[in-house]
């Protein structure tokens, strides 16, 4: 009876069943502890330092290539979340350098700056709001 109505799948069902099958969070839980245990960063706050010694303050923009390059904090480094744990001993050679992570809302620079704590980059927070909050308080940006 249920096959003959057609119905189609919930919108969420691919990470219900991942989260039931393995036991796992959800994306909503993994965001909400990330936020529990990373500081954010303030627009002014970062606004306030850019310029200042680039040896205290690494930005560290995880968007992919193309948002990067269409409008990015001043003195941003670019590295994709994709590849953060891959190249951030490279890219990163000292942990006790303040980290912000910067996305477009805010959301997956919070889960990078908790890996990076995790990974040993104790000082690294995240930008509040992201891009879309740094654009609309008409914070500069460069291409």
């Amino acid at each position: 009876m249920m096959q003959a109505l057609d119905l189609a799948a919930p919108t969420h069902l691919t990470e219900a069943l991942r989260t039931n099958m393995s036991g796992g969070k959800t994306v909503a839980q993994m965001l909400s502890e990330a936020a529990g245990r990373v500081p954010f960063m303030a627009l002014t706050e970062l606004n306030a330092r850019l310029g200042g010694n680039s040896r205290d303050l690494v930005i560290l923009d995880i968007r992919e290539k193309d948002a990067f390059a269409g409008g990015h904090v001043p003195g941003a480094r670019h590295l994709p979340r994709g590849q953060l744990e891959l190249r951030v001993n490279n890219e990163l050679p000292d942990p006790t350098v303040r980290i912000v992570t910067v996305c477009e809302f805010g959301k997956i620079s919070t889960l990078a700056a908790a890996t990076l704590r995790d990974l040993g980059f104790g000082r690294a927070v995240a930008l509040d709001g992201g891009m879309q909050a740094w654009r609309e308080g008409g914070f500069p940006t460069e291409a």
